[in-house]
């Protein structure tokens, strides 16, 4: 019975492990899935950048304030007030991913606080300041899908709409007189040139 348990134990590994591979592919699929679902309902790369903005902004000044405030100096005021910038940035870019509705709000608070942290923090070495206005940018624009479908079923045209195609139809009238002009210059060129 022994052996035949061993048997049984041995023959019943490589199915124990399959259902174990399965089961944690599975799961992986799953939540790379919802993952996905939530990734799509928010502006989620304006608020990445955002986050990683706020983190560059605050890491110069928090590279030189410990050593200001032990010493003392003129310059702490400035580098807390850049520390303050970037915590800021980075929050409006979690707040964006949290409350997705509001993205429009944190976007410019994200790109603002950016600017203003030009003066802090030198901007994060402009790259931080360059990150946030790109993801503060990307959050005012982001807009869910619901919003874009009703303006893609828009029956009547807009004003915009109506003053580009009354354009185009006199930029047509316009390029079809000149193209006509210039076809009976060339005819009476290459006509004058055939009579010597």
């Amino acid at each position: 019975m022994a052996t035949q348990n061993g048997q049984d134990d041995a023959g019943s590994q490589p199915t124990r492990f399959e259902s174990q591979w399965d089961q944690l592919t599975t799961g992986f699929g799953t939540r790379w899935n919802r993952f996905n679902v939530w990734r799509t309902q928010r502006p989620f790369l304006g608020g990445v950048l955002l986050c990683l903005a706020g983190i560059l902004i605050a890491w110069v000044p928090m590279q030189i304030l410990p050593d200001l405030l032990f010493i003392g100096g003129g310059m702490t005021g400035f580098l807390v007030i850049g520390t303050t910038f970037g915590v800021f940035v980075f929050l409006s870019g979690v707040y964006a991913l949290y409350k997705p509705e509001h993205s429009r709000e944190a976007g410019v608070v994200g790109v603002v606080l950016s600017i203003l942290s030009l003066f802090g923090s030198l901007g994060g070495l402009l790259f931080g300041m360059l990150f946030g206005i790109i993801g503060g940018n990307l959050c005012f624009a982001w807009r869910p899908d619901d919003e874009r479908d009703d303006e893609d079923d828009a029956s009547e045209p807009g004003r915009v709409e109506t003053v580009r195609s009354r354009l185009l139809e006199q930029l047509r009238d316009v390029a079809g007189a000149v193209s006509g002009r210039l076809r009976n210059g060339v005819e009476a060129i290459t006509g004058g040139e055939s009579d010597e």
